[in-house]
């Protein structure tokens, strides 16, 4: 219920656009989004098992 559905985000000459990833669980919504330094996840990877420790990892990786 508290999912983001679209993008507001108008392109501007002044801003890169951000990496976006959808998903769809009943209807498509923005999994994660990554803008230069600032990443973000609609979902909790800390509780999607393996594969989310295993992101995670991969993005402390990209810290180093």
């Amino acid at each position: 219920s508290y999912a983001a559905r679209e993008l507001p985000l108008a392109p501007a000459k002044h801003m890169t656009a951000p990496l976006i990833t959808w998903a769809t669980h009943g209807e498509p919504f923005v999994a994660a989004v990554e803008n230069g330094p600032l990443m973000a996840t609609q979902f909790h990877p800390e509780k999607s098992g393996d594969a989310g420790a295993a992101l995670l990892s991969n993005w402390l990786e990209t810290l180093r």
